[in-house]
């Protein structure tokens, strides 16, 4: 497991802060290597990294699967990391397997731009705000949810974690930007999608009872 500590920056009281979309830009351009690794790339993000990859490894899951189960392969990182966040940790952990993946630097150069104008835009829309919610307990209380959204985004039933994904999604950019009302829309909608699968399990198992029972019925009235 690889610790990544958080990259600081000193900013005056009354400068706004570096957005993620330019740490990143500013990252790819300085480096020199002819391959970085997810970990590098994670710790030049600090503090926002947790969030990111939450986002990012909850992106494909709210879309249907195309891969049979894939949404278990992305949705397992995604409990490790909201398990982080309900621990309230200092520094994000991340597991060996994805922290010392490697990419090209070339490809880290071409890459790096068009996703900081995807987040740039994705920045445009947020703000700091609903402060409560990103508090310390207030975060924790977040990885809570995040981590039963995460569980639920894993289950392999057709169009059940696309709902669920999209709430994580939302708070993981709720978490780059400390917008606090980002990350509730996505607990009130990951909180409609488990409801939305819970009805649909009881209705299939309803719907599979009622069949049994009406198979039995016409067996019996056949044996008459």
């Amino acid at each position: 497991m690889h610790a990544l500590s958080p990259s600081l920056q000193v900013e005056g009281p009354t400068e706004r802060p570096t957005r993620t979309s330019e740490v990143l830009r500013a990252f790819a351009e300085s480096r020199t290597s002819e391959r970085v690794s997810v970990g590098e790339i994670v710790a030049a993000l600090g503090d926002r990294g947790l969030g990111v990859l939450i986002a990012i490894f909850a992106l494909p899951n709210v879309f249907p699967s195309t891969v049979p189960f894939g949404n278990v392969l992305t949705g397992i990182p995604v409990i490790l990391f909201a398990v982080q966040l309900m621990l309230g940790v200092e520094r994000l952990i991340l597991p060996d397997f994805i922290a010392r993946r490697t990419v090209s630097t070339e490809f880290l150069k071409n890459a790096a731009p068009r996703v900081a104008r995807l987040l740039a835009w994705v920045e445009s829309l947020l703000r700091p705000r609903f402060s409560f919610m990103t508090t310390p307990r207030g975060e924790r209380f977040i990885g809570i949810l995040c981590m039963a959204l995460s569980v639920v985004s894993t289950l392999p039933i057709p169009f059940g974690h696309q709902l669920p994904a999209l709430g994580i999604m939302l708070i993981g950019l709720g978490l780059i930007e400390r917008d606090g009302l980002a990350m509730l829309v996505g607990v009130v909608l990951g909180a409609v999608g488990i409801v939305t699968l819970v009805l649909l399990v009881i209705g299939i198992v309803h719907g599979a009872h009622k069949y049994l029972h009406i198979h039995s019925l016409l067996h019996w009235l056949k044996r008459l």
